[in-house]
């Protein structure tokens, strides 16, 4: 990976907006006000699935200065326009799906890393986000250190770098489950594996006790498995597609999951 340290036009004018809302970056209340206002138009640069409510990135900010919430990412960062928006198209669609498209975008800008790439912007908010327990306090901090990074272009890509290390590194493999199958116990091991070449994925929640495979091609060619009909307490299906998605199921034990994958290998043309 190498390096490019001098800023396009569109990463200066990045920085002439993070310099006009600084006062904004103080108000929690603007910034929600802000996110709302961009939310419609960074759903539909990123063509987001039509279950996904462009309100969630609203709900990303903390509503007061007592509240928590999951904080900053590289939705959060499109919507407040700390990343330019000729460069903004690559993160709204991650933050909706993954895709062919971006997966594919991402994988040939890494082998060759420049500042102010769309990869990296992507990356660059990766690495600030903590996925939750974000207030108000912590969450003007997350600003402002994705503002000091893209002004220290060696520190950015320094947390470019260990971010894409980072992600790539979150799945392993289950010997039950075979080595071609991509799985981990970590939010985010879906991803990496998309990232480092997989085509599918599977990741095991624990606090649900359930598992999840998931592909950002169009189907795992699940369609005709049959799921198992048992719900848990809340009365919720605990197998089957999660949104009617033909990408992302889940499986209430491994032996069902073996069985599930059995499906998926042959559908992307594994051996089983």
């Amino acid at each position: 990976m190498t390096k490019e340290t001098k800023n396009s036009v569109g990463e200066k004018e990045s920085l002439l907006v993070l310099s006009q809302n600084s006062e904004l970056a103080k108000n929690i209340e603007g910034i929600r006000a802000l996110v709302e206002s961009n939310s419609e138009r960074i759903k539909a640069l990123g063509s987001w699935p039509a279950y996904m409510d462009a309100g969630s990135l609203v709900t990303r900010v903390p509503s007061d200065e007592k509240t928590t919430a999951p904080g900053f990412d590289a939705g959060i960062a499109c919507a407040l326009n700390l990343i330019p928006s000729d460069k903004q198209r690559l993160s709204a669609i991650l933050h909706g799906a993954y895709t062919p498209e971006a997966v594919g975008q991402v994988r040939r800008e890494v082998k060759d890393l420049q500042y102010g790439s769309e990869t990296f912007y992507w990356l660059l908010a990766c690495s600030i986000c903590e996925e939750g327990g974000i207030n108000a306090e912590a969450f003007f901090a997350q600003i402002e250190k994705f503002k000091m990074l893209l002004e220290n272009p060696s520190l950015a890509i320094a947390a470019v770098v260990s971010e894409y290390s980072k992600m790539i590194s979150t799945f392993g493999v289950d010997p039950e489950l075979g080595e071609n199958v991509p799985y981990g116990e970590i939010d985010g091991c879906m991803q990496g594996a998309y990232i480092a070449g997989h085509p599918f994925a599977v990741l095991y929640n624990e606090n649900f006790g359930i598992f999840f495979i998931g592909t950002y091609e169009e189907t795992l060619g699940l369609e005709s498995f049959d799921w198992s009909l048992e719900k848990d307490e809340a009365g919720r299906a605990k197998s089957g597609p999660v949104f009617s998605s033909r990408q992302f199921v889940k499986c209430k034990d491994k032996e069902e999951l073996k069985r599930a994958l059995e499906f998926v290998k042959a559908n992307f043309a594994l051996d089983l």
